[in-house]
Protein backbone atom coordinates (compact mmCIF):
# COMPACT_ATOMS: atom_id res chain seq x y z
CA UNK A 1 0.00 0.00 0.00
CA UNK A 2 1.14 3.93 -0.30
CA UNK A 3 2.04 5.34 2.77
CA UNK A 4 0.78 8.97 3.30
CA UNK A 5 3.08 11.67 4.66
CA UNK A 6 1.50 13.67 7.14
CA UNK A 7 1.23 17.17 7.12
CA UNK A 8 -0.33 18.68 9.86
CA UNK A 9 2.12 17.73 12.33
CA UNK A 10 6.17 17.94 12.63
CA UNK A 11 7.71 14.74 12.87
CA UNK A 12 5.09 12.32 11.64
CA UNK A 13 5.55 10.42 8.41
CA UNK A 14 5.81 7.05 7.30
CA UNK A 15 7.53 5.29 10.50
CA UNK A 16 4.50 6.88 12.57
CA UNK A 17 1.93 5.68 9.95
CA UNK A 18 3.03 2.03 10.05
CA UNK A 19 3.44 1.85 13.61
CA UNK A 20 -0.34 3.25 13.99
CA UNK A 21 -0.94 0.47 11.30
CA UNK A 22 1.16 -2.18 13.31
CA UNK A 23 -0.88 -1.17 16.49
CA UNK A 24 -4.02 -2.01 14.85
CA UNK A 25 -1.97 -5.25 13.62
CA UNK A 26 -1.22 -6.57 17.21
CA UNK A 27 -5.17 -5.73 18.17
CA UNK A 28 -6.29 -8.38 16.15
CA UNK A 29 -3.21 -10.95 16.27
CA UNK A 30 -3.98 -11.06 20.23
CA UNK A 31 -7.68 -12.51 18.93
CA UNK A 32 -6.67 -14.23 16.50
CA UNK A 33 -3.27 -15.89 17.55
CA UNK A 34 -5.07 -18.74 19.52
CA UNK A 35 -7.15 -19.87 17.24
CA UNK A 36 -4.91 -22.05 15.26
CA UNK A 37 -4.03 -23.67 18.18
CA UNK A 38 -7.21 -24.12 20.10
CA UNK A 39 -7.47 -27.57 19.93
CA UNK A 40 -3.99 -28.45 21.56
CA UNK A 41 -5.18 -25.56 24.36
CA UNK A 42 -8.42 -27.11 24.96
CA UNK A 43 -7.32 -30.58 25.39
CA UNK A 44 -4.43 -29.42 27.94
CA UNK A 45 -7.19 -27.83 29.95
CA UNK A 46 -9.44 -30.37 29.89
CA UNK A 47 -12.14 -28.21 28.00
CA UNK A 48 -14.74 -28.65 25.47
CA UNK A 49 -15.61 -27.11 22.09
CA UNK A 50 -18.05 -25.27 23.37
CA UNK A 51 -16.57 -24.47 26.68
CA UNK A 52 -12.98 -23.43 24.89
CA UNK A 53 -15.22 -20.71 22.34
CA UNK A 54 -15.51 -18.66 25.85
CA UNK A 55 -11.49 -18.60 26.05
CA UNK A 56 -11.95 -16.83 22.57
CA UNK A 57 -14.73 -14.52 23.45
CA UNK A 58 -14.35 -13.35 27.10
CA UNK A 59 -11.54 -11.22 24.11
CA UNK A 60 -14.02 -9.88 22.90
CA UNK A 61 -16.45 -9.44 25.62
CA UNK A 62 -14.46 -7.76 27.53
CA UNK A 63 -13.71 -5.18 24.51
CA UNK A 64 -17.68 -4.71 24.14
CA UNK A 65 -18.16 -3.57 27.62
CA UNK A 66 -14.76 -1.49 27.43
CA UNK A 67 -15.06 0.24 24.35
CA UNK A 68 -17.30 3.05 24.93
CA UNK A 69 -15.04 4.33 28.32
CA UNK A 70 -11.28 3.43 26.18
CA UNK A 71 -12.93 6.02 23.38
CA UNK A 72 -13.66 8.46 25.46
CA UNK A 73 -10.73 8.01 27.91
CA UNK A 74 -8.66 8.52 24.43
CA UNK A 75 -10.29 11.54 23.82
CA UNK A 76 -10.07 12.87 27.45
CA UNK A 77 -6.30 11.72 28.08
CA UNK A 78 -4.80 12.15 24.82
CA UNK A 79 -4.08 8.82 22.41
CA UNK A 80 -0.71 8.20 23.04
CA UNK A 81 -0.80 8.30 26.71
CA UNK A 82 -3.80 5.78 26.37
CA UNK A 83 -2.07 3.64 23.55
CA UNK A 84 1.20 3.30 25.92
CA UNK A 85 -1.18 2.45 29.24
CA UNK A 86 -3.02 -0.08 26.99
CA UNK A 87 0.35 -1.77 25.68
CA UNK A 88 1.84 -2.42 29.44
CA UNK A 89 -1.65 -3.86 30.16
CA UNK A 90 -1.65 -6.15 27.08
CA UNK A 91 1.86 -7.44 28.40
CA UNK A 92 0.60 -8.08 31.47
CA UNK A 93 -2.33 -10.25 30.42
CA UNK A 94 -0.25 -12.21 27.68
CA UNK A 95 2.18 -12.98 30.37
CA UNK A 96 -0.59 -14.18 32.87
CA UNK A 97 -2.56 -16.75 29.94
CA UNK A 98 0.75 -18.35 29.13
CA UNK A 99 0.58 -19.28 32.62
CA UNK A 100 -2.92 -20.36 33.48
CA UNK A 101 -3.65 -23.49 34.45
CA UNK A 102 -6.92 -24.09 34.08
CA UNK A 103 -9.83 -22.94 31.98
CA UNK A 104 -11.05 -19.77 34.56
CA UNK A 105 -7.08 -18.60 34.75
CA UNK A 106 -7.04 -18.35 30.71
CA UNK A 107 -10.71 -16.98 30.40
CA UNK A 108 -9.99 -13.82 32.95
CA UNK A 109 -6.62 -13.17 31.33
CA UNK A 110 -8.21 -13.06 27.61
CA UNK A 111 -11.06 -10.75 29.38
CA UNK A 112 -7.73 -8.52 30.66
CA UNK A 113 -6.41 -8.94 27.13
CA UNK A 114 -9.29 -7.61 25.91
CA UNK A 115 -10.10 -5.09 27.90
CA UNK A 116 -6.48 -3.60 27.13
CA UNK A 117 -7.22 -3.80 23.31
CA UNK A 118 -10.76 -1.63 23.64
CA UNK A 119 -7.98 1.39 23.71
CA UNK A 120 -6.00 0.47 20.31
CA UNK A 121 -9.04 0.80 17.75
CA UNK A 122 -10.30 4.71 18.82
CA UNK A 123 -6.78 5.58 19.67
CA UNK A 124 -5.59 4.97 16.09
CA UNK A 125 -8.26 6.06 14.39
CA UNK A 126 -8.40 9.45 16.09
CA UNK A 127 -5.01 9.89 15.41
CA UNK A 128 -5.36 8.88 11.83
CA UNK A 129 -7.96 11.38 11.23
CA UNK A 130 -6.16 14.21 13.22
CA UNK A 131 -3.00 13.85 11.50
CA UNK A 132 -3.55 12.45 7.37
CA UNK A 133 -7.12 13.70 7.48
CA UNK A 134 -5.98 14.95 3.65
CA UNK A 135 -5.64 11.02 3.05
CA UNK A 136 -8.53 9.91 5.12
CA UNK A 137 -10.03 7.33 2.59
CA UNK A 138 -6.48 5.86 2.03
CA UNK A 139 -5.93 5.79 5.62
CA UNK A 140 -8.76 4.14 6.38
CA UNK A 141 -8.58 1.50 3.91
CA UNK A 142 -4.88 0.72 4.94
CA UNK A 143 -6.53 0.26 8.93
CA UNK A 144 -8.49 -2.03 7.69
CA UNK A 145 -5.53 -3.76 5.65
CA UNK A 146 -4.07 -3.81 8.70
CA UNK A 147 -6.85 -5.68 10.56
CA UNK A 148 -6.44 -8.18 7.94
CA UNK A 149 -2.64 -8.88 8.47
CA UNK A 150 -3.68 -9.33 11.82
CA UNK A 151 -6.20 -12.31 10.93
CA UNK A 152 -3.44 -13.51 8.61
CA UNK A 153 -0.51 -13.57 10.62
CA UNK A 154 -2.55 -14.99 13.83
CA UNK A 155 -3.25 -18.53 12.64
CA UNK A 156 -0.23 -19.15 11.12
CA UNK A 157 2.09 -17.34 13.53
CA UNK A 158 0.25 -19.20 16.60
CA UNK A 159 0.11 -22.82 14.75
CA UNK A 160 3.60 -22.88 14.35
CA UNK A 161 4.89 -21.52 17.99
CA UNK A 162 2.50 -24.20 19.49
CA UNK A 163 4.19 -26.74 16.91
CA UNK A 164 7.49 -25.67 18.17
CA UNK A 165 7.08 -24.66 21.59
CA UNK A 166 3.55 -25.47 22.97
CA UNK A 167 0.97 -23.30 23.32
CA UNK A 168 2.14 -21.23 26.18
CA UNK A 169 4.76 -19.92 23.92
CA UNK A 170 2.14 -17.90 21.50
CA UNK A 171 0.42 -15.72 24.35
CA UNK A 172 4.64 -14.90 25.59
CA UNK A 173 4.91 -13.94 21.65
CA UNK A 174 2.28 -11.41 21.69
CA UNK A 175 3.71 -10.04 24.95
CA UNK A 176 7.56 -9.83 23.21
CA UNK A 177 5.81 -7.98 20.18
CA UNK A 178 3.92 -5.70 22.58
CA UNK A 179 7.29 -4.51 24.37
CA UNK A 180 8.41 -3.76 20.37
CA UNK A 181 5.71 -1.34 19.63
CA UNK A 182 5.59 0.03 22.82
CA UNK A 183 9.09 1.55 22.23
CA UNK A 184 7.86 2.53 18.49
CA UNK A 185 4.94 4.25 19.94
CA UNK A 186 7.52 5.98 22.72
CA UNK A 187 9.95 6.98 19.96
CA UNK A 188 7.62 7.91 17.01
CA UNK A 189 3.78 7.91 17.46
CA UNK A 190 2.53 11.41 17.42
CA UNK A 191 -0.61 12.00 19.59
CA UNK A 192 -3.82 13.81 19.84
CA UNK A 193 -4.11 16.15 22.13
CA UNK A 194 -6.46 16.21 25.33
CA UNK A 195 -9.71 17.60 25.51
CA UNK A 196 -12.78 18.15 27.50
CA UNK A 197 -15.01 15.30 26.23
CA UNK A 198 -18.32 15.47 27.94
CA UNK A 199 -19.07 12.56 30.28
CA UNK A 200 -22.42 11.79 31.00
CA UNK A 201 -22.08 8.74 33.53
CA UNK A 202 -26.06 7.55 33.69
CA UNK A 203 -25.50 7.13 29.95
CA UNK A 204 -22.14 5.60 29.82
CA UNK A 205 -23.99 2.97 32.68
CA UNK A 206 -26.82 2.34 30.81
CA UNK A 207 -25.16 1.97 27.62
CA UNK A 208 -22.63 -0.69 28.43
CA UNK A 209 -24.68 -2.49 30.98
CA UNK A 210 -27.42 -3.13 27.87
CA UNK A 211 -25.24 -4.01 25.58
CA UNK A 212 -22.95 -6.02 27.77
CA UNK A 213 -26.23 -8.11 29.01
CA UNK A 214 -27.62 -8.84 25.53
CA UNK A 215 -23.84 -10.18 24.54
CA UNK A 216 -23.37 -11.88 27.69
CA UNK A 217 -26.79 -13.23 27.13
CA UNK A 218 -25.44 -14.74 23.58
CA UNK A 219 -22.65 -15.90 25.50
CA UNK A 220 -24.72 -18.10 27.85
CA UNK A 221 -26.94 -19.05 25.43
CA UNK A 222 -23.56 -21.02 23.98
CA UNK A 223 -23.09 -22.66 27.10
CA UNK A 224 -26.38 -24.28 27.68
CA UNK A 225 -26.50 -21.90 30.51
CA UNK A 226 -30.19 -21.78 32.67
CA UNK A 227 -33.15 -20.52 30.04
CA UNK A 228 -33.73 -18.48 33.14
CA UNK A 229 -31.32 -16.81 33.22
CA UNK A 230 -30.83 -16.24 29.88
CA UNK A 231 -34.05 -14.71 29.92
CA UNK A 232 -33.03 -12.20 33.11
CA UNK A 233 -30.05 -10.90 31.00
CA UNK A 234 -32.16 -10.24 27.83
CA UNK A 235 -34.66 -7.93 30.29
CA UNK A 236 -31.60 -5.99 31.75
CA UNK A 237 -30.21 -5.66 28.64
CA UNK A 238 -33.65 -4.32 27.27
CA UNK A 239 -34.64 -2.12 29.88
CA UNK A 240 -30.70 -0.53 30.19
CA UNK A 241 -31.15 0.27 26.34
CA UNK A 242 -34.27 1.72 26.46
CA UNK A 243 -33.12 3.89 30.09
CA UNK A 244 -29.85 5.18 27.38
CA UNK A 245 -32.29 6.20 25.05
CA UNK A 246 -34.54 8.20 27.59
CA UNK A 247 -31.56 9.69 28.44
CA UNK A 248 -30.06 10.39 25.06
CA UNK A 249 -33.45 12.35 23.74
CA UNK A 250 -33.73 14.11 27.14
CA UNK A 251 -30.45 15.42 28.35
CA UNK A 252 -28.30 17.91 26.89
CA UNK A 253 -25.42 16.35 28.35
CA UNK A 254 -26.16 12.81 26.76
CA UNK A 255 -23.25 10.41 26.24
CA UNK A 256 -23.51 10.97 22.42
CA UNK A 257 -26.29 12.61 20.92
CA UNK A 258 -28.90 10.22 19.98
CA UNK A 259 -29.40 12.45 16.76
CA UNK A 260 -26.01 11.57 15.96
CA UNK A 261 -26.19 7.79 16.44
CA UNK A 262 -29.16 6.95 14.50
CA UNK A 263 -28.03 9.59 11.39
CA UNK A 264 -28.24 7.35 8.02
CA UNK A 265 -23.87 7.06 7.69
CA UNK A 266 -23.23 6.07 11.62
CA UNK A 267 -25.73 4.03 11.39
CA UNK A 268 -25.25 1.65 8.00
CA UNK A 269 -21.97 1.87 8.77
CA UNK A 270 -22.16 0.59 11.70
CA UNK A 271 -24.54 -2.18 11.39
CA UNK A 272 -22.43 -3.41 8.32
CA UNK A 273 -19.34 -3.46 10.60
CA UNK A 274 -21.03 -5.28 13.34
CA UNK A 275 -22.50 -8.25 10.41
CA UNK A 276 -19.22 -8.59 8.74
CA UNK A 277 -17.25 -9.14 12.12
CA UNK A 278 -20.26 -11.60 13.27
CA UNK A 279 -19.87 -13.64 10.14
CA UNK A 280 -15.81 -13.00 10.37
CA UNK A 281 -16.11 -14.78 14.42
CA UNK A 282 -17.84 -17.78 13.18
CA UNK A 283 -15.82 -18.45 10.36
CA UNK A 284 -12.29 -18.13 12.41
CA UNK A 285 -13.90 -20.68 15.34
CA UNK A 286 -15.72 -22.95 13.68
CA UNK A 287 -13.13 -23.00 10.57
CA UNK A 288 -10.32 -24.43 13.19
CA UNK A 289 -12.57 -26.77 15.05
CA UNK A 290 -13.84 -28.38 12.39
CA UNK A 291 -10.48 -29.18 10.44
CA UNK A 292 -8.82 -30.37 13.44
CA UNK A 293 -12.20 -32.34 14.56
CA UNK A 294 -13.28 -34.20 10.78
CA UNK A 295 -9.57 -33.98 9.15
CA UNK A 296 -7.31 -34.21 12.16
CA UNK A 297 -5.10 -31.18 10.95
CA UNK A 298 -2.46 -29.84 13.23
CA UNK A 299 -2.24 -26.09 14.42
CA UNK A 300 0.57 -25.46 11.59
CA UNK A 301 -1.82 -26.76 8.84
CA UNK A 302 -4.84 -25.34 10.04
CA UNK A 303 -2.90 -21.97 10.21
CA UNK A 304 -1.39 -22.24 6.67
CA UNK A 305 -5.22 -22.96 5.47
CA UNK A 306 -7.30 -19.86 7.00
CA UNK A 307 -4.57 -17.62 5.82
CA UNK A 308 -6.55 -17.47 2.39
CA UNK A 309 -8.99 -15.69 5.05
CA UNK A 310 -6.83 -12.98 6.43
CA UNK A 311 -4.42 -12.51 3.09
CA UNK A 312 -7.76 -11.67 1.13
CA UNK A 313 -8.95 -9.50 3.76
CA UNK A 314 -5.55 -7.76 3.67
CA UNK A 315 -5.58 -7.07 -0.26
CA UNK A 316 -8.94 -6.09 -0.86
CA UNK A 317 -9.68 -3.81 2.05
CA UNK A 318 -8.32 -0.83 -0.35
CA UNK A 319 -10.76 -1.98 -3.04
CA UNK A 320 -13.17 -0.31 -1.54
CA UNK A 321 -12.32 3.63 -2.28
CA UNK A 322 -11.66 2.29 -5.91
CA UNK A 323 -15.03 0.36 -6.19
CA UNK A 324 -16.75 3.14 -4.31
CA UNK A 325 -15.88 5.76 -6.57
CA UNK A 326 -17.30 3.85 -9.71
CA UNK A 327 -20.16 2.79 -8.05
CA UNK A 328 -22.59 3.97 -5.02
CA UNK A 329 -20.01 3.40 -1.95
CA UNK A 330 -23.54 1.91 -0.65
CA UNK A 331 -23.84 -0.26 -3.67
CA UNK A 332 -20.84 -1.52 -2.77
CA UNK A 333 -21.33 -2.30 0.92
CA UNK A 334 -24.43 -4.24 -0.17
CA UNK A 335 -22.79 -6.21 -2.95
CA UNK A 336 -20.15 -7.71 -0.50
CA UNK A 337 -22.31 -8.36 2.11
CA UNK A 338 -23.93 -10.40 -0.69
CA UNK A 339 -20.83 -11.68 -1.62
CA UNK A 340 -19.63 -12.81 2.45
CA UNK A 341 -23.53 -14.26 2.55
CA UNK A 342 -22.77 -16.43 -0.26
CA UNK A 343 -19.15 -17.32 1.07
CA UNK A 344 -20.85 -18.63 4.85
CA UNK A 345 -23.33 -20.89 2.53
CA UNK A 346 -20.25 -22.30 0.38
CA UNK A 347 -17.97 -23.17 3.26
CA UNK A 348 -21.24 -25.15 4.49
CA UNK A 349 -20.92 -27.35 1.59
CA UNK A 350 -17.82 -27.32 0.87
CA UNK A 351 -17.11 -28.77 4.40
CA UNK A 352 -19.79 -30.97 4.08
CA UNK A 353 -17.91 -32.94 1.57
CA UNK A 354 -17.05 -36.36 1.92
CA UNK A 355 -13.42 -36.58 -0.05
CA UNK A 356 -10.36 -34.88 2.12
CA UNK A 357 -9.24 -32.98 -1.00
CA UNK A 358 -12.32 -31.43 -1.86
CA UNK A 359 -12.47 -29.85 1.52
CA UNK A 360 -8.98 -28.62 2.27
CA UNK A 361 -8.72 -27.00 -1.33
CA UNK A 362 -12.74 -25.61 -1.59
CA UNK A 363 -12.28 -24.48 1.99
CA UNK A 364 -8.93 -22.40 1.23
CA UNK A 365 -10.72 -20.75 -2.28
CA UNK A 366 -13.99 -19.62 -0.28
CA UNK A 367 -12.14 -18.48 2.99
CA UNK A 368 -9.91 -16.48 0.00
CA UNK A 369 -13.92 -14.99 -1.25
CA UNK A 370 -15.22 -14.70 2.52
CA UNK A 371 -12.35 -12.62 3.26
CA UNK A 372 -12.46 -10.02 -0.05
CA UNK A 373 -16.30 -9.11 0.95
CA UNK A 374 -15.33 -8.97 4.71
CA UNK A 375 -12.16 -6.66 3.99
CA UNK A 376 -13.95 -4.78 1.52
CA UNK A 377 -17.15 -4.02 3.88
CA UNK A 378 -14.81 -3.21 6.70
CA UNK A 379 -12.75 -0.07 5.25
CA UNK A 380 -15.96 0.91 3.65
CA UNK A 381 -17.35 0.74 6.93
CA UNK A 382 -14.59 2.21 8.47
CA UNK A 383 -14.52 5.60 6.23
CA UNK A 384 -18.24 5.96 6.50
CA UNK A 385 -18.44 6.61 10.25
CA UNK A 386 -15.52 8.40 10.03
CA UNK A 387 -17.17 11.21 7.50
CA UNK A 388 -20.18 11.07 9.83
CA UNK A 389 -21.48 13.80 12.10
CA UNK A 390 -21.03 11.71 14.86
CA UNK A 391 -17.16 11.03 14.67
CA UNK A 392 -16.64 14.87 14.15
CA UNK A 393 -18.33 16.32 16.81
CA UNK A 394 -17.31 16.99 20.72
CA UNK A 395 -18.51 13.50 21.32
CA UNK A 396 -16.25 12.06 18.36
CA UNK A 397 -14.07 9.69 20.85
CA UNK A 398 -17.85 8.41 22.57
CA UNK A 399 -19.05 7.90 19.06
CA UNK A 400 -15.96 5.48 17.68
CA UNK A 401 -15.95 3.87 21.09
CA UNK A 402 -19.90 3.31 20.95
CA UNK A 403 -18.77 2.15 17.02
CA UNK A 404 -16.76 -0.03 17.84
CA UNK A 405 -18.34 -1.64 21.12
CA UNK A 406 -21.11 -2.25 18.04
CA UNK A 407 -18.60 -4.08 16.03
CA UNK A 408 -17.15 -6.21 18.67
CA UNK A 409 -20.63 -7.23 19.71
CA UNK A 410 -20.86 -9.00 16.17
CA UNK A 411 -17.73 -10.70 17.14
CA UNK A 412 -19.12 -12.39 20.33
CA UNK A 413 -22.17 -12.88 18.67
CA UNK A 414 -20.47 -15.13 15.77
CA UNK A 415 -18.26 -16.73 18.53
CA UNK A 416 -21.79 -17.45 20.88
CA UNK A 417 -23.36 -18.98 17.78
CA UNK A 418 -20.88 -21.26 16.79
CA UNK A 419 -21.19 -22.54 20.85
CA UNK A 420 -24.32 -22.79 20.08
CA UNK A 421 -24.78 -25.04 17.38
CA UNK A 422 -21.21 -26.78 16.90
CA UNK A 423 -23.07 -29.78 19.30
CA UNK A 424 -25.28 -30.07 16.40
CA UNK A 425 -22.95 -31.17 14.34
CA UNK A 426 -24.66 -29.55 11.50
CA UNK A 427 -22.28 -27.20 9.27
CA UNK A 428 -25.00 -25.79 7.81
CA UNK A 429 -26.06 -24.43 11.23
CA UNK A 430 -22.88 -22.89 11.94
CA UNK A 431 -21.96 -21.36 8.75
CA UNK A 432 -26.08 -20.50 7.39
CA UNK A 433 -27.00 -18.66 10.35
CA UNK A 434 -25.13 -14.97 9.85
CA UNK A 435 -27.00 -15.38 6.46
CA UNK A 436 -29.64 -13.96 8.37
CA UNK A 437 -28.03 -11.40 10.16
CA UNK A 438 -26.56 -10.55 6.03
CA UNK A 439 -30.49 -10.02 4.97
CA UNK A 440 -31.78 -7.97 8.14
CA UNK A 441 -28.60 -5.62 7.40
CA UNK A 442 -29.59 -5.21 3.73
CA UNK A 443 -32.80 -4.09 4.83
CA UNK A 444 -30.53 -1.26 6.73
CA UNK A 445 -28.93 -0.19 3.89
CA UNK A 446 -32.08 0.39 1.81
CA UNK A 447 -33.63 3.77 2.21
CA UNK A 448 -32.30 7.30 0.64
CA UNK A 449 -29.29 8.06 0.24
CA UNK A 450 -26.83 10.22 3.45
CA UNK A 451 -26.15 13.77 2.41
CA UNK A 452 -22.93 13.57 0.49
CA UNK A 453 -19.50 14.86 2.21
CA UNK A 454 -17.41 17.31 1.21
CA UNK A 455 -14.33 14.79 -0.10
CA UNK A 456 -17.21 12.45 -1.57
CA UNK A 457 -16.47 12.77 -5.11
CA UNK A 458 -12.60 12.16 -4.41
CA UNK A 459 -12.79 9.10 -2.38
CA UNK A 460 -14.53 6.54 -1.03
CA UNK A 461 -17.28 5.69 1.89
CA UNK A 462 -20.86 5.28 3.02
CA UNK A 463 -22.10 8.92 1.19
CA UNK A 464 -25.57 7.04 -0.55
Amino acid sequence: MTLPTATTSPGTGRTAYVALLALSTLGTLSSTIMTAPINEIARSLDATPSQIVVAVSAFTLAMVLASPLAGWTCERFGTKRVLLAALVLMVVAQLGASTSGSLVELVAWRALQGIACSAIPPAVQQTLARHWAHRRAQAMAAWASAIGVGQALGPPLGGAVADLLGWRAVFATHAALSIVLFVLVVWRVPTVRAGRPPMHVTGMTTLVVGVGALVVSFTWAGQGGSAVVGASLVGVGVAALVAHAVLALRSPRAFVPARLLIERRYRRSTAAAATSMACLGVVIVSTPLHLGRDWGLGPGAIGATTLALAAAITVFAPWSARLGRRWSPRSVLGGSLGVLATGMLLLAAVGSHEYRAVVLAGTVVVLALTGAAIGIVQAGSALGVMRSDAASGTSSGAALGIHNMMRFSGLAAGYAWVATTWPTGSLWWVYGGPVVLVGATLMVLAGPPAAPTEDATSTAGLTR
